[in-house]
């Protein structure tokens, strides 16, 4: 077996656990990440005799992107693979705060997803997420203060639902650093496209990768492999405490109230607060400030504090938080 070979099977047996599914649609933006996995799954699913298909979404936010489509339907034909794709239009811009911003893209890339996986009949999409994203995405949202929920990272399964479908993605390569994959597509002598704005450090996660992951990497070069190490672990430990908190809402929720006479530890208070918020709704202002002040309303008692959150009030009688209507 020559170099790449033993680089390829070694880098597959890192991968995380698929889950169920005969069918994988390999999400390919035709970076390091994308181009690396597609290759190795495509020697992982012949030898689990699973079937493959090929994704691509184009974002339209360059003048070149359709080059990478077609760059990616070029490989995906050697690979005789078959290849689905959508690009972004006017229309999917419209109704959009920031378009182009991160969470645009992302929310975009998942509907097509959904579509596609119908079109497809695939079950699965697998995105190239490496270890040093894993890094990334826990450096961003403890700077931004995030709890335990966020610091659980990049899930390696994970199931939404998107405009009524569903959606599994599988991050195979959350294990797996990125140098790792350069030095296998190097030894394979297969090319990458680059996307000019990765070097942008208009986004958080550049500025991030571009300044502080070279400082940690020097400092620790495994440093990327043992923040997806912990991340595992926290995921593991905020699962326990989201049971704990969902039997506490189910013994001291009742509507739009909470019943806080216990006082249980932080923790898990705190996880209670965030479960209550998403019942509620409000999901998406589940910060840790929010939380926070939610929670000193409980450690606190006294009537006459209130905290507000976009049209609805908490508020505490006696043992009791409520959750109305603003009057304003």
């Amino acid at each position: 077996m020559n170099e790449a070979g033993r680089r390829q099977q070694r880098l597959i047996s890192s991968f995380t656990a698929m889950g169920k599914g005969g069918s994988i649609a390999a999400a390919v933006s035709g970076g390091v990440d994308s181009v690396a996995m597609l290759l190795l799954l495509a020697h992982y699913c012949r030898m689990n005799r699973l079937r493959l298909c090929v994704f691509h979404v184009d974002h339209a936010l360059r003048e070149d992107s359709e080059a990478d489509r077609h760059w990616v339907e070029e490989l995906s034909g050697r690979l005789g693979l078959a290849f689905f794709w959508r690009r972004a239009t006017d229309a999917d811009k419209i109704g959009s705060a920031r378009p182009g911003s991160e969470a645009w893209a992302r929310n975009f890339r998942y509907s097509c997803f959904a579509q596609m996986l119908e079109e497809s009949g695939a079950e699965i999409v697998a995105t190239g997420h490496t270890a040093d994203d894993q890094a990334e995405t826990l450096l961003m949202r403890m700077l931004r203060g995030c709890g335990v929920a966020g610091a659980g990272g990049i899930r390696s399964r994970r199931r939404l639902a998107v405009n009524g479908r569903p959606l599994w993605l599988w991050r195979p390569l959350l294990n797996i650093e990125r140098h790792e994959l350069l030095q296998y597509l190097a030894a394979a002598g297969q090319k990458w496209r680059e996307d000019e704005t990765n070097n942008s450090e208009v986004y958080f996660r550049n500025m991030v990768r571009h300044r502080i992951m070279p400082v940690m990497k020097s400092a620790a070069p495994t440093g990327a492999r043992h923040f997806s190490e912990l991340a595992e672990e926290i995921q593991q430990l905020h699962t326990m405490v989201m049971r704990l908190a969902r039997l506490f809402l189910k013994r001291h929720q009742d509507t739009k109230c909470l019943d806080v006479t216990r006082v249980p530890p932080a923790f898990l208070r705190r996880e209670v607060i965030r479960l209550w918020l998403i019942e509620a709704g409000l999901g998406e202002n589940a910060n840790r400030r929010l939380i926070g002040q939610i929670d000193e309303l409980w450690r606190k008692k006294g009537g006459g504090r209130r905290v507000l959150c976009g049209s609805m009030v908490f508020s505490r009688r006696q043992n009791r938080l409520i959750l109305t209507e603003s009057s304003l």
